[in-house]
């Protein structure tokens, strides 16, 4: 740990420490509380869901198999879901057809989406964490912690009242960017492993859509160039007056009636750096009056559109990775591997974002593919867990594995299994697999049986 001459303002201790309020983070919080543990949900923010809330990122991203016939991630994620279809605030994958407006038009990859909206997501996820007995801290920076010998000793983090130094026996890291694990040392990957990183955007949302126009061309367009504009944005681009490097149109519907829009691109942005990402963020906002421009004039149903928010936060996909007891690789997941210790299983496409194109990774078999629990381990540390992007996996997996459903089911998983070493009184490496496991079928999740 760094030096800090600044006076610990307040001390707290707990079971399981999870710093980061997003998919992975609510949903470690959550499992490691609901089954004994004391739990600390440290968050940045003032509310949680992290991207599907800050970053307005919608919808979720499939849990199914490929071909729409079994979910294959459910648990927590399901419990999520239907409690904000409760709300009005979701509908439910089992409903939502491929190749429809919630799904952006789009058919590859976007089999059984679920659309919601970021408001009811900020609830649900707030009351889950409460009934579940979570002890939220919002407004809470993280920005060093101690470890010695192997373990994790505490987490400091920057309020306006002062320095917080939080101690606890098990720490997640959910932060996305590994920040807890770089922080005391541990093994980490940044992007391909040579610097690249996948390209940022900013979400937005609209609202004076005509659906029934838009369905019309796109139900009817007889190729995806025609559908998505493709021929128009390169007309617009070579003219200078769109300058953006995303290749189609990507409009999607919320339940709310409002429209999510992810078509704005930035490349070789540093997601740990605040000057880059605040240039990217001045960026992204200038890019959409380019688009709100290019919808008006081009796309059926756009013409009186208007602006209604731009996302708070950046949509960052790739930064740190930690180095886990098992990394899953790209042969993995190709192969279907069936580990001992699998935790959840998915079947979501391997996208990495490039500069004017996206690069899709094929797998051989369409058959899901699974996670270990190993790969939330920190290869040198005892105590210490990572779910979500920041997950320990090669860069091809964490492109799929980075949307938000897989992300709350590691998260599920690294709360149960800390719950149980706090339990025994053990280290998350030396629980035993088949407590885990069963716990998790008891939560519903599904592990292929």
């Amino acid at each position: 740990m760094n030096t800090l001459t600044l006076e610990i303002k307040k001390e707290f201790s707990c079971d399981v420490l999870v710093i980061g309020g997003g998919p992975a983070g609510l949903a470690a919080a959550i499992a490691a509380s609901r089954n004994g543990a004391d739990t600390i949900l440290a968050e940045l923010n003032g509310y949680l869901g992290g991207t599907g809330t800050a970053g307005l990122v919608t919808p979720f991203m499939t849990s199914y198999d490929t071909e729409g016939k079994t979910q294959l991630i459910r648990g927590l994620f399901d419990e999520l879901v239907r409690r904000m279809e409760a709300r009005g605030g979701a509908i439910h994958p089992s409903k939502v057809p491929l190749g429809t407006a919630y799904a952006g038009y789009r058919v590859g990859g976007h089999q059984n989406l679920t659309p919601f909206n970021s408001e009811d997501l900020k609830k649900v996820s707030e009351e889950l964490c409460r009934e579940s007995g979570v002890r939220l801290f919002y407004h809470l920076l993280f920005i060093d912690a101690e470890a010695e010998n192997g373990t994790v000793r505490a987490a400091y983090f920057a309020t306006k009242n002062g320095i917080y130094k939080i101690n606890a026996k098990v720490f997640i890291d959910c932060t996305g960017d590994a920040d807890l694990a770089a922080a005391v040392g541990a093994e980490t990957v940044y992007g391909d492993g040579n610097g690249d990183v996948q390209a940022v955007s900013t979400f937005f949302l609209i609202t004076g859509v005509d659906k029934e126009a838009l369905d019309a061309h796109s139900f009817g367009a007889t190729d995806m160039r025609k559908k998505f504009y493709m021929d128009e944005i390169e007309a617009e681009r070579a003219a200078g007056n769109y300058p953006i490097h995303r290749n189609k149109i990507m409009l999607i519907e919320t339940p709310s009636g409002e429209w999510a829009l992810n078509m704005t691109q930035m490349d070789d942005v540093d997601g740990l750096d605040p000057e880059q990402i605040t240039a990217a963020e001045i960026e992204g906002r200038t890019q959409i009056d380019y688009i709100l421009a290019f919808l008006k004039k081009h796309v059926a149903g756009c013409r009186n559109v208007r602006l209604v928010q731009s996302a708070p936060a950046l949509g960052v996909r790739e930064t740190r990775r930690i180095v886990g007891e098992y990394t899953v690789t790209f042969d993995d997941a190709d192969q279907s591997v069936h580990y001992d210790d699998g935790v959840f299983c998915c079947a979501n496409s391997m996208d990495i974002h490039k500069k004017g194109y996206v690069q899709y990774v094929v797998r051989k078999s369409s058959a899901p593919y699974w996670f270990p629990y190993r790969a939330l381990l920190a290869k040198e540390f005892g105590n210490l867990m990572a779910a979500g992007r920041c997950a320990s996996v090669e860069r091809e997996v964490m492109a799929a594995i980075r949307v938000m459903p897989p992300c709350i089911a590691m998260g599920e998983a690294a709360g149960i299994g800390a719950a149980i070493a706090v339990k025994h009184g053990v280290s998350p490496k030396e629980i035993d697999v088949s407590e885990l496991l069963g716990t998790l079928r008891a939560a519903g999740v599904y592990l292929g049986d």
